[in-house]
């Protein structure tokens, strides 16, 4: 029995150990999250147009391209809970410009809500000093999300896909994903959702950041961001009446808002596509030069 008692304390030793040093590593990995804090940390007070929003954002607009200081804080995924968060975490007194995506599922996200996305959250409690969630809580441990924890730990086998220049922007869509690339049909099941218990949330924080801006004499350019043909063919026709809906209630208490509705808009042609709802590289130098024309 001695011996049976000493096998289960060695096992759980050697899995504790294991996580306790796989924590450690991811923790350690490189990860925009970090690099967009400690950049912000030390040049926010310099910032005057912020890039918020999901990878519609993170990889469809370029800082660089962007006149005077510019920097993005979008991230994949991100929700407008983390937008609002990260617009009034730092002090950005040169604020002029804040660039928003509006995109099809702006309003029907957030990981609070989501069970099965609950594990994004985790990045701003452990790498951009959030308080929304306790560093105690299931959100403040890589090791807690045991799927996207295997993931991480693969970059020690190959490198990791995920990129980002200084400034925020994600580098790794650089052509098309494959050569079918329009993969619409895939991409709005992947996105449309029936609850609508979040979509008076999202509007709520919208509202707040867009009210905070207009206080702040902040220009705003809520941006609609490209998509395929096939994609926008795809669209759940409640989820898009939904959002039209809101997008107008918005327009019409916001009417400061520089609105770019460019979903369909025939200057993004096929080559600019990385899939049905991402822009690559040479589209989102086109993306850029028309936000650069709302300011």
């Amino acid at each position: 029995m001695k011996r049976f008692v000493g096998h289960i304390v060695l096992f759980s030793v050697l899995v504790l150990a294991f996580f306790a040093a796989g924590e450690a590593y991811v923790e350690r990995m490189p990860n925009p999250s970090r690099d967009k804090h400690q950049w912000m940390e030390r040049h926010a007070s310099e910032v005057t147009t912020l890039i918020l929003g999901n990878s519609h954002t993170f990889y469809g607009i370029r800082p660089d391209s962007l006149p005077e200081c510019a920097f993005s804080l979008a991230q994949v995924s991100q929700t407008y809970r983390y937008d609002d968060y990260l617009l009034h975490h730092y002090d950005m007194p040169r604020l002029k410009r804040v660039v928003i995506p509006f995109s099809y599922m702006s309003l029907w996200e957030d990981f609070e809500y989501q069970e099965d996305k609950w594990f994004n959250a985790i990045r701003y409690c452990l790498y951009m000093d959030c308080d929304i969630h306790s560093r105690l809580s299931r959100y403040g441990w890589e090791c807690r999300a045991i799927p996207s924890f295997k993931e991480k730990l693969k970059s020690l086998m190959q490198p990791p896909q995920l990129s980002w220049d200084s400034l925020g922007w994600g580098t790794n869509y650089v052509g098309h994903r494959f050569e079918q690339w329009d993969n619409g049909r895939q991409r709005v099941d992947e996105n449309t959702y029936q609850d609508t218990a979040a979509v008076a949330l999202n509007m709520g924080y919208l509202t707040r950041m867009l009210t905070w801006c207009r206080e702040q004499s902040v220009c705003v350019v809520l941006v609609v961001p490209p998509v395929s043909a096939t994609y926008h063919a795809c669209k759940n026709a409640f989820q898009d009446s939904v959002n039209k809906m809101c997008i107008n209630d918005i327009l019409r208490r916001f009417p400061e808002v520089r609105y770019l509705d460019l979903e369909q808009d025939s200057r993004f042609v096929a080559d600019d596509f990385y899939d049905a709802d991402h822009l690559n590289v040479k589209g989102a130098e086109k993306l850029t030069a028309i936000i650069r024309t709302a300011f």
